[in-house]
């Protein structure tokens, strides 16, 4: 009698992540030799397009700080036992903005003091408006002049983005 073995299955979930709270949703890719196929399991969210393809979507709904492991386990194994590999997804605080409540400011003294906020990120840009910025776009307590054309029609939207901000999508708000 000859025996033959066949492989077994090798199954690749990917490396671990670090991704920003933020995010809704991972890009996962797996792999699987050595099996027809491979499904994916774990969390409480939902893949997509579907479990049973090697680099779906995974929308976690997990907030910040928090942890998920998901699992790419092979099918089809034939005469195998299947093999399941885990990647680790951990969530980073996502950074926050507020540019401040809105203001009002008389036309014939329309110096404008901005009061923004953030957290996380390691800082922040001013933008919109036609006027200067003092000392610069970059200071969250900084001074805007509205330019003459701003006066006439009544307001101008500012807008403070968030800057350097890792892995995170920059947050943004308007004054």
């Amino acid at each position: 009698m000859t025996v033959y073995f066949t492989g077994a299955p090798v199954v690749n979930a990917g490396t671990d992540l670090a991704v920003c709270a933020n995010n809704s949703a991972v890009q996962l890719n797996g792999n699987v030799n050595n099996a027809n196929g491979g499904a994916w399991s774990g969390g409480s969210g939902a893949f997509s397009p579907s479990n049973n393809v090697f680099s779906p979507t995974h929308a976690h709904g997990v907030g910040s700080g928090g942890s998920l492991n998901l699992y790419l386990t092979s099918t089809g194994n034939s005469n195998c036992f299947a093999v399941r590999d885990t990647i680790a997804i951990t969530f980073t605080p996502a950074p926050t903005v507020n540019a401040g409540v809105d203001l009002d400011v008389c036309a014939n003294n329309p110096l404008v003091t901005l009061n923004g906020a953030i957290t996380v990120e390691s800082g922040a840009q001013w933008s919109g408006g036609l006027g200067t910025y003092s000392p610069n776009a970059q200071t969250l307590n900084a001074q805007y002049v509205p330019s003459n054309f701003e006066l006439r029609p009544g307001s101008v939207e500012l807008t403070l983005t968030t800057t350097g901000n890792g892995n995170c999508p920059a947050p943004w708000s308007t004054k």
